[in-house]
């Protein structure tokens, strides 16, 4: 296995036929993208921060980039993920399947775990490097080997609508947006707007806005010396105990815990 983050300018790329499975989880802003699903027609797809990409090995389709990438990277052996699985007592069935924009907040945290250990001087130690290489794995194969749902493909609101009402609910991600505002933004009634935005993210505008300001927050645990309160109001949380609760079922660790884990260095 191995994981890296990649931050890069929105660079076409094209087919790839790849030896390994993948797993991508989306960062900072939504990444805009033009897939080709079809051999050529290309659909608009919108990666929010936070959700998850997961494939086998085969072909990777080209992608036509309308925005930045901010990754986090990781390629897995199938050989490899296919030992872990029959060792957890995984049923491997009809094999791995693509996942596209999901959301797993148990690989997201392990991913973030794999990169901080890359990025470090492996202050861990080796056992630790296994242990998580191992609950990556094994948690990517108990999602992928399950088939996916239908999800709708194309975004039913047009490309630069989308990213009005995007670009608006990252740059005021503090304020008490309401729902009104935010289908005023994309031209349409409030009822219509709210299909068109799950439609296109596969998430409702509430849960959407709730996602930027938690990854916000992440961030500024990191890298802000204020309290945890201080980021939680900063961030457009009523409150410290708001913040923790949905932090921790978002990442599986409560804001206090994460901070003290980046000072010690370890994520």
């Amino acid at each position: 296995m191995a994981v890296e983050r990649r931050v890069a300018p929105p660079i076409e790329r094209t087919e790839e036929n790849l030896d390994h499975h993948y797993m991508i989880l989306w960062r900072g802003r939504p990444t805009i993208a033009d897939r080709e699903y079809k051999t050529g027609r290309f659909t608009r797809v919108v990666k929010p921060p936070g959700s998850l990409s997961l494939g086998a090995a085969g072909i990777l389709p080209a992608v036509r980039p309308k925005s930045p990438y901010d990754v986090i990277a990781c390629v897995i052996d199938p050989i490899v993920a296919e030992r872990v699985a029959e060792e957890s007592e995984q049923n491997v069935g009809s094999g791995v399947h693509e996942h596209l924009g999901i959301h797993d907040a148990a690989l997201a945290s392990l991913l973030e775990l794999a990169v901080l250990e890359a990025d470090g001087d492996s202050p861990n130690g080796r056992l630790y490097r296994d242990s998580l290489a191992y609950a990556i794995i094994s948690r990517f194969m108990r999602v992928a080997l399950t088939a996916p749902r239908p999800v709708p493909l194309a975004s039913p609101l047009p490309g630069a609508r989308l990213r009005l009402v995007l670009n608006r609910m990252n740059a005021e991600f503090d304020q008490d947006l309401s729902l009104g505002e935010l289908a005023a933004a994309s031209g349409f009634s409030r009822a219509h707007f709210l299909r068109m935005f799950r439609a296109a993210t596969g998430k409702t505008p509430h849960r959407y806005l709730q996602d930027v300001r938690l990854d916000h927050a992440r961030r500024q645990l990191q890298s802000n010396a204020a309290s945890i309160a201080e980021i939680a109001v900063g961030c457009g949380f009523s409150s410290h105990s708001h913040l923790t609760r949905l932090f921790q079922e978002r990442f599986g660790i409560t804001p206090s815990l994460l901070r003290k884990r980046y000072r010690q260095g370890v994520g």
